[in-house]
């Protein structure tokens, strides 16, 4: 499927240069990848020659290859967001609530002394709704259980499937919280995927 929507935008061959860049691969390599010539390459990204339909889906095949190869190494540390915003457990509701709406996030961890003990979000709050007695109570009381902490060095495929349970997963080196990876940060990666094709 993916090739066939790359076959449609690659016939304005301008785009080939564009994509094979974007990929990080070289005239060169995208030639041995591809079984064709570099000269053949050069040639129809300049717009010189119009390709056959066999180094069209040649050529298609080595980005699709690359495009994969790419995805596949890609890593937690790599798409996650560093700057993580959150709030101490003895902090008041109305500081989580401040957070969310000035960051424009959805979630928060909850954190004491620096380790991770639980967390909020706008649907925690609305869950617990008849809970809250007034903003100025400590977010403690009604926070959730504390996202997931993987090693920054975990997979896209661990990533996801922790997503499809938690609302947003922590990121850890040397005991230390260095990121945070949501579903947000998931479809981005899946976005720039589909502009690369």
């Amino acid at each position: 499927m993916g090739a066939i929507i790359l076959l449609e935008s690659l016939w304005d061959l301008e785009s080939l240069a564009k994509l094979r860049k974007r990929l990080g691969l070289t005239q060169r390599e995208l030639a041995r990848m591809s079984g064709l010539s570099q000269s053949l390459i050069s040639k129809i990204e300049r717009g010189r020659i119009n390709p056959s339909y066999e180094a069209v889906r040649r050529i298609l095949q080595a980005l699709e290859m690359a495009r994969a190869e790419r995805g596949a190494k890609l890593l937690a540390r790599d798409i996650c967001t560093r700057d993580v915003i959150c709030v101490e457990a003895s902090d008041p509701l109305s500081k989580a609530i401040s957070l969310m709406r000035i960051h424009g996030i959805s979630q928060l961890p909850v954190l004491r002394s620096g380790s991770p003990v639980g967390s909020i979000s706008e649907s925690t709050i609305m869950r617990k709704l008849e809970k809250v007695r007034s903003t100025d109570m400590p977010v403690s009381e009604i926070m959730d259980e504390a996202f997931p902490m993987i090693p920054e060095e975990a997979s896209l495929n661990i990533v996801r499937q922790l997503l499809q349970e938690y609302p947003a997963i922590l990121l850890q080196k040397d005991g230390r919280i260095t990121g945070i990876v949501t579903k947000a940060d998931l479809f981005k990666v899946l976005e720039s995927r589909a502009e690369e094709l």
